[in-house]
């Protein structure tokens, strides 16, 4: 969400999975997962049966 105070916003990023986060007023690049539900569930139920 992007902050009423904030200044224009950054500069888009052409590799899909990079997005920046605000933090303290200061905007940091990081990447993220780009999955579907279905991936992200089978993921989800990948990682919690390792656990076991």
């Amino acid at each position: 969400m992007a902050r009423p105070d904030s200044r224009p916003g950054l500069e888009g990023q052409r590799a899909p999975g990079r997005v920046h986060v605000v933090q303290h007023s200061t905007a940091h690049q990081t990447q993220v997962l780009l999955m579907t539900d279905a991936e992200a569930a089978d993921w989800i139920a990948a990682t919690a049966a390792e656990e076991n």
